[in-house]
């Protein structure tokens, strides 16, 4: 038996030891190392299991849990490590973890508690199937959150939830610390829903597996969770479970689902009670939501909501909404659990309320309202002494005494108004005199009252003025006599509230007499003052009255010199002086005031001098500029005399933005042999270092005192300190400070404020001489986190590392102290440290010769008052003899993400400026490779070398994160990375697109266009980064409007244009120009777009044919002579009579064309052997009658016949139609030949027209015979019947035209209008009738013209028919100008001289016949060229109208349009063809 158990023993032992060796395995490392904070993780060591002796053996040496911490990881941590580390720093022992595997912790042994039991280890509840000494950071195995158990157990695990041989993957429970889990968790159901409190942010959520050893995983997503940290969550996330490996693996699924949304309430609610009447914090409910609260006195105008108010500031937040005394709207931010005021509380019932809201969605809130009843103030007295306050206009009182007092001063009268020597108001007292110096014409008065809320009214002539207490009237002018007296009423602010001052119950009424003395101050002022040596502050003035020389210190204290006005004393001290023969009065200064009294009898002025020994140290030359502002020291104490601090003396700056300058004539530089490398030194007040003692200054350095550099000190990069702080202050009525900032908080000046400063005292800047201030600069929140802390005397300046004024003690004076040791308390100042507005560093070849200081803090620390940078020194750095040297570059600067991967290595450059984009990272690591014993600072964060200190980024601004690194006393090198987010890229991007836009044209539109879709793909947060968007915007509304006008103006001048005529030319013009101007982008909005392109066309179409008509007067000459060089056919309607008559009536027919064809003519009658020249054509004899009347012939006598005669019969004429009727009456009218039958030739054409006019045939009418008609019927207008129908013709010829003044016929129809228009006289130049958009019939005509003649159709080839008609017409045209018409032919045109007149005395043989063998074409003549016939050789005998032949025969004569019947029919057969 005893070897049975020995080897079970062994067995047991052998199992457990492999069971917990198998944390020993090593792994190959994969992970590349980032230098970064690599986390910790959580060891718990802890013995449950046996927790009492088992079989009589030994007791266990300890129950519980022994260790509970955190380790920190570091690159070569393992879970063996960490566990050993936990356990040996808890001051335990334990055995084994070198070798992989413990068997001892604190004294509790394996097998202690039996065969099976020993310690096993657990990562994230999971037995490993490793070693824990495989688990480490290098490998990635171990990680920042993990959680490390080390447990003992009694059965190899299998109490500890391990089962070795199990195969069941299932969970045992799940856990979260919020929620509640539906359905209730059963191992076998794998979806559940976990229901948290609304607003829930994190959980702690813990599955536990049945068996663990199977490893338990949780994700949400991608994320895997953690057993110790919190996990983020939100409505609808899913975490997925799962429980082991493979096929075998179990998943649950847990839904997040947020509760339903509570009432906004409060947990607790408490007042300070102690101002309050009758209030129970124990009586409020969170329930009732509304409550009275009574104010004990009406002097409390301000209670708590204190640190006993309480609610969930995760969800919700509380602001105190009401309106205060002053008429401002408040909505206050509630701290849950702080303290918070309720001030300025009006008298009577204020409704205050209490806004319980959720931060998610303000406008879900609940609100609590409490009626505030503050008892009203019924004080109406004045307040003593300083109840009135005279001030004159446009200054300060004087300081000078008048018969002994001071300026102002106010008198009490007696009864009967006589001054006495008491001063000061009192309620009792109702009269008062005061005196003012003669400078002035006027002086206003500030009244206060025994309390801070009794109303005033006041008066001299005139309306009541009123007035709160502390408040200032106008300015009283002085009467005539030197004198005004103001009436003063003050009422209690409970009456007033109720009644005013018309009814009040009580008003005290006061008068005071004000008196202007006839004196003048400079009567005793000093008229010269001078110091021997030193520099005098402040510069002598004789209206200033305290003076400090400061001098050397080893210099001797100087004697002063100085004069004063005629006829004065002069005390020093009190000892009468006397002056030298110069009248020059001296002293010896000392290091106490000497006071100076001068009087003249009525008036003293007393000023004081004195002398301060400079400090022994490098201080500045000179002080040149100094302010406290808003301070308790304003204008008073350490608030005045700046240059004291050369000698060592404090001196306050007040509140923020208070400022001290400083000159050194030998500039401060870079001394290489300036220890640290630091420049000066300057020293506050500070009691101890930091902590509430510390207010915090900012130093600025500047070569020239215009430009300014701050010197960035620890926090300077940091994201709360704001660099580019504003306040404003403003001086109250009752002569406080008012503020606003550019934080958007603000004080009414009514407390926690100074006086306004004073321009005597603030001396060297002219700020203090009006009523507005505005300060900037750097300013650095208190520790509570906000600008302003929260108004009690906890609030003070946060922690900084170096680089501030009045931070650190000042028990360094003199020496050197490095700035960027571990816990160094330094007050030195680096000028690298200076950098400009947007932190880049800035260097100064020549060095700085002005340094300032300003407050850089805005807080008011309850009874401390304003945390104010106190300056007592400013020193330049001792240098050593040897330059100290610089501290060796880093060997690289590296940047990582979250995650450890590098983001951007650096091999840097003293000085250098690296931009970095950072993409969308919310933090970067950077870390710094210098010497082990190197100072490094990566912004206000003291770091080891290759140790990473991690820089929060905000996606809206670059960051700038500088480095120093310094050894020993060598001087510091720098880096500058300026880490900039996609977004801030983005933006800056877009904002160059948008200033390259500049002034805004149409041909803006691609830069507006390429910035506008720039800035549309911008992230929302981009968006508001881009500070120009208003530029953008404006450019698109000055390109909308670009474009609407550019389109507005196309369309305008388009429809300017109207109907298109000859006169167009401009219209059209400026159209096209500002149709041009639109951009094609644009064109489709011009509407009308269209209307101009058919202007345009229709302009061309007249243009074209106004220039046609321009050529016609040439074009007429070149026609004429064209004819004239051709042949001339008789008897021929083409190239015949119509050449004949054009030319003639054109007087361009020569006499040897005449006598050709007249001679050939004669030949052709004689040949036709009969008077009618056709048996069809009667318009044959017409023409050439009309031809021969043209040249003055006698148509009764051709070669025998008469031509006349063969007009002999009405019958035979309208055989051709009335085109022969009309050529009849105009051959009978040429030359007035007679017959008994005209007026049936006229009855014939007027009673036959068609229509409105004329045709040939069917029953529409025609333009040709409707134009031949009216030229027949020219000379007979006057009859009333003729003229109706010329009327009805001309209109209808007027209605035929088209829109290019042409007609449908062509040419020839145009022609025969213009010969009409003439024979009546009409002028076709200027009739609008027959003008039609400006084109002429002129001008049409013209549009056919060829190169020597006419075309038939626009554009056809030249016609001679078509050119002789135009002859006609333009002959026509011409003859009309002088009254005359083309077939009037009472006034002969003398035929053209030719070369070689004919010879008049060798008559033509008119009996010779022409050569039948060639005939007659136009060209070629049938007459004897050799022989040229004059007119009238063949005739009998002269036309005589007396011939017997001639009158009463009936006879007619007719010819017409192409010869002119067979011409009519050609031009009518011609048209129907086309």
């Amino acid at each position: 038996m005893t070897t049975v158990k020995k080897f079970t023993a062994k067995v047991s032992a052998l199992l457990l030891a492999l069971s917990l060796a198998l944390l020993s395995v090593p792994q190959v490392s994969f992970t590349v190392f980032a230098d970064d904070d690599l986390g910790s993780v959580r060891v718990i060591v802890e013995n449950t299991t046996f927790t009492e002796a088992v079989d009589g053996g030994e007791v266990p040496a300890w129950i519980g849990t022994k260790v509970d911490k955190w380790v920190s990881l570091d690159k070569n941590s393992s879970a063996m490590t960490c566990i050993k580390d936990a356990i040996e720093s808890s001051g335990f022992t334990q055995t084994g973890a070198d070798a992989g595997y413990i068997s001892e912790i604190a004294g509790l042994k394996e097998k202690a508690g039996g065969s099976m039991s020993g310690w096993m280890g657990t990562l994230n509840d999971w037995f490993t199937n490793e070693g824990l000494t495989a688990y480490t950071v290098a490998n990635g195995k171990l990680a920042s959150g993990d959680e490390l158990h080390m447990q003992y157990t009694m059965n190899w695990g299998a109490d500890l939830g391990n089962d070795w041989s199990g195969t069941d993957t299932s969970l045992k429970a799940i856990s979260s610390d919020y929620g509640t889990l539906s359905p209730e968790f059963s191992a076998k159901t794998y979806n559940y829903t976990l229901t948290v409190p609304f607003g829930t942010k994190s959980i702690n959520f813990r599955p536990t597996a049945l068996n663990k050893k199977f490893k338990t995983v949780s994700k949400i997503g991608d994320k895997t969770l953690s057993l110790t940290k919190p996990t983020e969550i939100k409505d609808g996330d899913i975490i997925t479970v799962t429980v082991g490996e493979g096929a075998t693996a179990s998943t649950y699924k847990v839904t997040i689902k947020e509760g339903t949304r509570p009432a906004a309430r409060f947990d607790s609610f408490a007042l300070s009670a102690f101002s309050l009447d009758g209030w129970d914090n124990d009586a409020f409910d969170p329930e009732k939501l509304e409550y009275d609260v009574k104010i004990k006195s009406y002097s409390t105008s301000s209670f708590y909501i204190n640190s006993g108010t309480k609610f969930n500031k995760d969800l919700l937040k509380c602001y105190a909404v009401y309106t205060d005394i002053n008429g401002v709207a408040q909505r206050n931010e509630i701290k849950s659990g702080s303290f918070n005021s309720i001030s300025n509380i009006p008298f009577g019932l204020t409704k205050l309320v209490l806004e319980l809201c959720y931060i998610d969605d303000e406008s879900i809130k609940t609100q609590y309202v409490f009626n505030i009843t503050r008892p009203y103030d019924y004080t109406a007295e004045i307040a003593s002494t300083s109840g009135i306050t005279l001030v004159p206009a446009g200054r300060e009182l004087y300081a000078t005494k008048y018969n002994g007092f001071a300026e102002g001063t106010v008198f009490r009268n007696d009864e009967n108004d006589n001054v006495t020597d008491t001063t000061g108001t009192n309620a009792e007292c109702h009269s008062y005199t005061a005196y003012v110096l003669g400078d002035t014409d006027s002086v206003a008065l500030t009244l206060k009252g025994k309390t801070a809320n009794v109303h005033f009214r006041a008066k001299s002539d005139g309306e009541y003025t009123e007035l709160k207490s502390g408040e200032t009237t106008p300015a009283y002018s002085f009467g005539k006599d030197g004198t005004v007296t103001v009436s003063i009423d003050a009422v209690s602010d409970g009456d007033y509230l109720k009644d005013k001052f018309d009814d009040a119950d009580k008003i005290t009424s006061y008068k005071i007499k004000l008196v202007k003395a006839d004196v003048s101050i400079k009567n005793v002022h000093f008229t010269e003052l001078k110091s021997e040596h030193g520099d005098m502050y402040p510069a002598f003035d004789p209206s200033l009255l305290s003076y400090n020389i400061v001098i050397a210190n080893d210099a001797e204290f100087p004697t002063v010199y100085f004069k004063v006005a005629d006829g004065c004393t002069v005390k020093i001290g009190n000892d009468a002086a006397t002056a030298d023969e110069n009248g020059v009065y001296s002293l010896v200064t000392k290091s106490a005031n000497t006071t100076v009294t001068v009087t003249d009898g009525t008036l003293s002025e007393s000023y004081t001098v004195k002398a301060t020994k400079r400090s022994k140290y490098d201080v500045p030359d000179k002080v040149v500029d100094y302010l406290c502002v808003n301070s308790q020291y304003t204008n008073v104490s350490y608030g005045v005399g700046p240059e004291q601090t050369l000698a060592g003396t404090i001196k306050s700056l007040g509140n923020f933005g208070g400022y001290i300058t400083y000159y050194y004539e030998n500039p401060v530089t870079d001394d290489p042999s300036n220890p640290y490398g630091l420049d000066f030194y300057a020293y506050g007040n500070s009691f101890v270092s930091g902590g509430s003692a510390a207010e915090s200054g900012q130093v600025y350095v500047s070569e020239d005192g215009k430009t300014w550099y701050a010197l960035a000190g620890s926090e300077h990069f940091e994201d709360t300190t704001i660099t580019d702080y504003e306040v404003t202050y403003k001086k109250t009525a009752d002569g406080k400070t008012s503020w606003t900032d550019n934080q958007g908080n603000s004080n009414d000046g009514s407390k926690q404020t100074g006086r306004w400063v004073s321009p005597s005292v603030y001396y060297m800047n002219d700020l203090a001489k009006g009523d507005t201030v505005t300060l900037r600069g750097v300013v650095i929140p208190g520790v509570q986190g906000s600008i302003q802390g929260d108004s009690s005397t906890a609030s003070f300046v946060g922690t900084t590392r170096f680089g501030y004024v009045d931070y650190f003690k000042n028990g360094t004076i003199g020496a050197n102290v490095n700035a960027y040791s571990e816990n160094a308390e330094s007050n030195g100042f680096d000028l690298k440290w200076a950098v400009d507005e947007n932190g880049n560093p800035v260097t100064f070849k020549n060095g700085v010769h002005y340094i300032k200081i300003q407050t850089a803090s805005n807080i008011w620390a309850g009874i401390f008052n304003e945390k104010s940078t106190e300056v007592s020194y400013v020193v330049r750095t001792t240098a050593n003899e040897q330059e100290v040297g610089t501290t060796a570059l880093p060997g690289k600067i590296v940047l990582t993400d979250a995650n450890g991967k590098t983001i951007k290595e650096i091999t840097p450059d003293d000085n250098g400026v690296y931009e970095i984009s950072t993409g969308i990272e919310e933090s970067v690591n950077v870390s710094v490779s210098g010497a082990d014993d190197d100072n490094i600072y990566i912004n206000n964060q003291r770091v080891a070398s290759d140790t990473a200190a991690k820089i929060a980024l905000n996606q809206s601004e670059i960051k700038v994160v500088r480095i120093i690194v310094q050894n020993g006393e060598k001087q510091p090198v720098y880096a500058y990375l300026k880490l900039v987010p996609d977004d801030v890229k983005a933006a800056e991007q877009v904002e160059e697109l948008i200033d390259a836009i500049g002034d805004v044209t149409l041909d803006s539109y691609d830069d507006i266009t390429a910035a506008r879709a720039a800035y549309d793909k911008l992230s929302d947060n981009a968006k508001t980064l881009v500070g120009n968007y208003e530029t953008l915007t404006a450019a698109e509304e000055a390109l909308a409007k670009a474009e609407a006008d550019v389109v507005s103006n196309a369309i305008k001048a388009i429809d300017a244009i109207g109907k298109v005529t000859a006169d167009s030319k401009d219209k059209i013009e400026k159209a096209k120009d500002a149709y041009s101007a639109v951009p094609e982008r644009l064109r489709d909005k011009v509407t009308n777009s269209d209307t101009l392109d058919k202007a345009t066309e229709r302009f061309a179409v007249i243009d074209t044919i106004k220039q046609s008509g321009a050529k016609s007067e040439d074009h007429f000459d070149t026609v004429l002579g064209t004819l004239a060089d051709n042949d001339i056919y008789p008897v021929q309607s083409i190239g015949g009579e119509w050449s004949v008559i054009a030319l003639a009536r054109a007087g361009k027919l020569s006499a040897d064309k005449a006598a050709k064809y007249y001679s050939e003519l004669c030949d052709a009658v004689k040949a036709n052997g009969s008077d009618r020249l056709s048996d069809r054509k009667p318009t044959e004899n017409a023409r050439v009658i009309i031809a021969l009347s043209s040249l003055g012939k006698n148509s009764a006598d051709i070669a025998g016949h008469n031509l006349l005669s063969g007009l002999d019969d009405m019958d035979y004429i309208t055989s051709q139609g009335i085109n022969a009727v009309i050529f009849s009456l105009i051959a009978f009218d040429t030359t007035d030949y007679s017959a008994k039958t005209h007026d049936e030739l006229i009855a014939y054409i007027v009673d036959n027209m068609t229509g409105k006019g004329w045709a040939l045939a069917g029953d529409t009418a025609d333009v040709d015979l409707t134009a031949m008609a009216i030229q027949a019927l020219a000379p007979y207008a006057a009859d009333e019947k003729v003229n109706a129908a010329i009327d009805s013709g001309l209109e209808f010829l007027a209605e035929s035209l088209d829109e290019n003044a042409r007609y449908a016929n062509g040419s020839e129809s145009t022609s025969q209008v213009l010969i009409a228009l003439a024979a009546l006289g009409i002028d076709p130049l200027t009739d609008s009738r027959f003008i039609v958009d400006g084109i002429t019939l002129i001008d049409a005509l013209e549009s056919y013209a060829t190169e020597n003649g006419y075309s038939h159709t626009l554009g056809g080839e030249e016609n001679y028919m078509a050119t002789e008609q135009a002859a006609l017409a333009l002959t026509a045209y011409e003859l009309s100008k002088d009254d005359s018409s083309l077939y009037d032919m009472s006034v002969k045109n003398e035929p053209a001289t030719p070369d070689e007149p004919a010879n008049p005395d060798e008559p033509a043989n008119p009996d010779e016949p022409a050569n039948p063998d060639e005939p007659v074409t136009p060209g070629n003549s049938s007459g004897t060229p050799d022989e040229p016939i004059l007119p009238g050789d063949c005739s009998g005998k002269p036309e005589d109208k007396n011939d017997p032949i001639n009158p009463g025969t009936g006879v007619l004569v007719t010819g017409g349009m192409a010869v002119l019947i067979s011409g009519a029919v050609m031009l009518v057969s011609k048209k129907k063809r086309k």
